[in-house]
């Protein structure tokens, strides 16, 4: 039986503290502004990462870290600023990393670890598995002060974004048939596993064809055969909620995936009020709708990318 809990690092919870809302309105409020978060994928110094370790933000935390306007995006714990011999400065505004964690416990409700849970789980026992909800707070290196960071633009070369580009469709696991033909639409059909595309020729750039291309790739990763979401074995009628989440799986992991190649996928696609609205109305009544969504994107990229 899974069960849902919620909590912070090192504190006690409020009875009116709801993480998942709390993303959730923060989300709300871009997309009101017209701007798709998840949208934010390139800017002059790369993808949102932890300073000290490198580790790149994914899911959830893509949207929330790469939308740090005009800061450079690297950031750091309160710890991690201290060993270096910085400080932050007066008034510096935290950002929230979102991750999950587990709590199995026996039939008799006892705490147990991973490896006692799985001996029982394997032995047919009763296993209970709790899903909480947690954070910890960074900060943009712009409000360190004492650190000399060392920062490098990256340096793009001509056409590199198209090989790039290549190479991640060439080597997807399980690729579906690609099919080109002069039409005006690109989808992926479930039944027949293929990817049908306009012809390179027809698109405006050579960055518009492969956003478009990631995008069906990502849908086609649900099918029965890689990740078999229930949205793409079982296709829902447009505007309704299921087909919402596909398409936003959709989207999202596309950018996720352009972010890999340095394409500014917001300057491909023009965000319009219809296109966010529909998005806007699910994420009003269900607010753990984006932490779904960012879920299956992500692991839509990690399929193709083979990690």
């Amino acid at each position: 039986m899974k069960k849902e809990l919620e909590s912070t690092r090192g504190s006690a919870i409020s009875k009116n503290f709801d993480l998942y809302k709390e993303v959730t309105n923060k989300i709300i409020s871009m997309l009101e502004q017209g701007v798709a978060p998840w949208r934010r994928t390139w800017s002059t110094y790369g993808l949102a990462k932890n300073y000290t370790t490198g580790h790149v933000y994914t899911g959830i935390n893509f949207i929330l870290m790469n939308n740090t306007l005009n800061h450079i995006p690297y950031f750091m714990t309160f710890n991690q600023v201290r060993t270096m011999g910085g400080k932050l400065k007066k008034g510096a505004k935290a950002h929230k990393v979102i991750y999950f964690n587990l709590i199995y416990k026996d039939q008799n409700n006892r705490v147990v670890n991973k490896e006692e849970a799985t001996h029982l789980f394997n032995i047919g026992a009763e296993v209970k598995v709790l899903k909480f909800i947690k954070y910890y707070n960074v900060f943009n290196i712009s409000y360190v002060e004492g650190i000399e960071f060392e920062i490098s633009e990256i340096q793009l070369k001509p056409n590199e974004k198209i090989d790039k580009c290549e190479s991640i469709v060439e080597l997807m696991p399980k690729c579906p048939l690609i099919q080109h033909e002069k039409s005006n639409s690109a989808f992926y059909t479930p039944i027949l596993d293929m990817v049908n595309m306009p012809k390179l020729e027809q698109f405006e750039t050579s960055e518009e064809y492969y956003a478009t291309l990631f995008h069906e790739l990502i849908h086609s990763t649900g099918h029965a055969t890689r990740l078999a979401r229930e949205e793409v074995m079982n296709p829902h009628v447009f505007g309704t909620k299921a087909y919402s989440k596909e398409e936003l799986v959709a989207e999202m992991g596309a950018s996720f995936l352009c972010s890999s190649v340095q394409i500014d996928f917001d300057k491909i696609f023009e965000n319009n009020v219809a296109y966010l609205s529909g998005w806007l109305k699910v994420l009003k009544v269900d607010s753990k709708f984006i932490f779904k969504v960012a879920s299956e994107a992500q692991k839509g990229v990690d399929f193709i990318l083979i990690r």
